[in-house]
């Protein structure tokens, strides 16, 4: 019986199906595996599925890696394809992508696929969770709707469904998945009861937050467009600094620096699969609203960069850029709508021949190759592998450097030009 399934979930005894192995559902299948859960995992990429039987990452997170391989080897996690496993589990968490097209509609093509797996098999006793960004009522309007239609069977009766947001920052999942609250909107009180279990399993300590299912796909909206546009306020920020001959870094340390009601965060490149598209699916008009001013704004920085360079060096055509970062992000390899691959396209259009090193992301140069003898360094990512490049940049024989990030100071340099975003020149 489904009433049966919490205490199945505590006593270890359930089978959870994660459907999507990306950067969200893998180190959750991951996790799920290590506290006492017997996982399946499923993915439509025959080649990441393959990767990940062998308990190998299919990308770059040393962290979870290192738990992967063991909870292969101890057979806590397998790898199978979406029929087999969905009929074996107890509950199915829905990871898939949910990806915008170019003009920010979004796309739920994996998300209808998923479901009409899920409804090849009897759902009787069994609990759906989205797990995935989806618009504000898309399970009481799209995913509800269908699975009692085809399924025939009464939701918070005969099964579970509940939406149960991701917020986890991207490579900090190994931490993050044990410490944050958990956000649980069921379409009843038994449904509920079987997500809380879940992610209790993780973490008994772990706090659960009940909300309707709508409250749910909003929260996590709200997360990260308030990241969002703070980030795009600092950006402001920046380039006012820049404006007044000042120090936007500087000034922004100073005004948060024992202040406890203020908290702007660094200026840099906002971008990302998520943050930068997720105020789109609030609004069929959101070009009136404030987050289409931050989106408006982040955007503009890569272009911001080059013209700074531009108009401090002259036409770029022809010269030798490097480029240190490609990811959205720092310690990632993840590109997706990466700020910094923007900034690569950019240049290419300006006529720069450009250099690329990643050290997270393959097919890039090797540090050595981008630094031999360029003529402008632009450190685009704040990877912690860049801290110390200081010397090494300053003796490349390149005439500026451009610190997007704000990773050095002035004072490191005695032979190149530093620039920063939110610096004067």
């Amino acid at each position: 019986m489904l009433a049966d399934l919490p205490e199945k979930i505590r006593s270890g005894r359930a089978v959870v199906s994660v459907l999507g192995l990306g950067r969200v559902g893998l180190p959750l299948a991951v996790v799920l595996a290590r506290s006492g859960l017997h996982v399946i995992g499923v993915d439509t990429d025959e080649r990441r599925a393959s990767i990940v039987s062998k308990g190998d990452m299919p990308f770059y997170y040393p962290e979870i890696g290192e738990w992967l391989s063991e909870a292969v080897a101890t057979g806590m996690l397998t790898v199978s394809n979406l029929g087999q496993s969905i009929e074996r589990s107890d509950v199915i968490i829905v990871t898939v992508g949910t990806p915008t097209g170019t003009q920010y509609q979004l796309d739920y093509s994996q998300l209808h696929s998923a479901l009409r797996e899920v409804l090849k098999v009897d759902l009787r006793d069994k609990a759906v969770i989205l797990r995935s960004t989806s618009v504000p009522r898309t399970l009481v309007n799209i995913v509800l709707p269908l699975l009692v239609k085809e399924s025939g069977l009464d939701p918070d009766t005969d099964f579970a469904l509940a939406v149960c947001p991701e917020r986890i920052l991207e490579g900090q999942a190994h931490r993050e998945l044990y410490e944050l609250p958990e956000i649980v909107g069921g379409v009843g009180s038994l449904s509920n009861a079987v997500a809380s279990e879940l992610f209790r399993k993780i973490s008994p300590k772990k706090k659960i937050l009940l909300t309707t299912p709508t409250g749910a796909e909003m929260a996590k909206l709200f997360t990260n467009i308030y990241r969002y546009v703070n980030f795009a306020l600092a950006n402001e920020f920046a380039l006012w600094a820049e404006k007044y001959g000042e120090d936007g870094l500087q000034i922004i340390r100073v005004a948060n620096d024992g202040y406890s009601r203020c908290h702007i965060p660094k200026p840099g490149f906002a971008g990302g699969p998520c943050l930068g598209k997720d105020g789109f699916l609030l609004d069929n008009d959101p070009f009136t609203t404030i987050v289409s001013v931050a989106w408006k704004l982040n955007e503009a920085v890569p272009q911001h960069v080059v013209t700074s360079l531009i108009r401090e060096l002259g036409p770029l055509s022809g010269k030798r850029v490097a480029v240190l970062g490609l990811a959205f992000k720092a310690n990632s390899d993840d590109v997706r709508l990466s700020p910094s691959a923007k900034v690569v396209e950019i240049l290419r259009a300006y006529g720069a021949q450009v250099l690329v090193h990643d050290p997270h992301v393959r097919g890039t140069m090797s540090l050595e190759e981008v630094l031999q003898s360029p003529e402008v360094v632009i450190v685009a990512n704040n990877h912690s592998a860049f801290r110390d490049l200081s010397a090494v940049i300053d003796k490349s024989g390149c005439k500026a450097v451009y610190d997007v990030w704000g990773m050095f100071e002035p004072s490191e340099f005695s032979r190149v030009r530093y620039m920063r975003f939110g610096r004067a020149t």
